[in-house]
């Protein structure tokens, strides 16, 4: 991110050219409240004016109400984490996604 290296707990996965990481840590990371509520399984992230929801396995998330259709849904790995696309959450809140398909690197330009 900003061309610093981002920490995960647990490595990103690649499912069908999406990115997919932990929630928490990528909301976080872009400066993000986060709230998790296990049994409507809906992710709530907020800063200032804007309000990014989703639900585990949905193909449908809304970024301040505008509803979006999602390439991977958010999902529950086998060890509990929660996963969501790296590309839909970062240009959400306006950074800019580059992807190095030889080093594998996704870069996150917030500035």
């Amino acid at each position: 991110m900003n061309g610093k290296p981002l920490s995960f707990n647990t490595k990103p996965i690649l499912i069908n050219g999406n990115t997919m990481v932990p929630f928490r840590q990528i909301f976080e990371s872009l400066g993000m409240n986060v709230n998790w509520d296990s049994k409507t399984k809906n992710i709530i992230a907020t800063k200032a004016d804007l309000t990014i929801k989703m639900t585990l396995d949905s193909f449908k998330a809304t970024v301040n109400n505008k509803e979006f259709i999602l390439t991977q849904t958010p999902f529950d790995s086998p060890d509990g984490i929660v996963y969501v696309n790296l590309r839909f959450i970062s240009e959400a809140v306006g950074a800019t996604v580059s992807w190095d398909n030889v080093k594998k690197i996704a870069s996150i330009d917030t500035e």
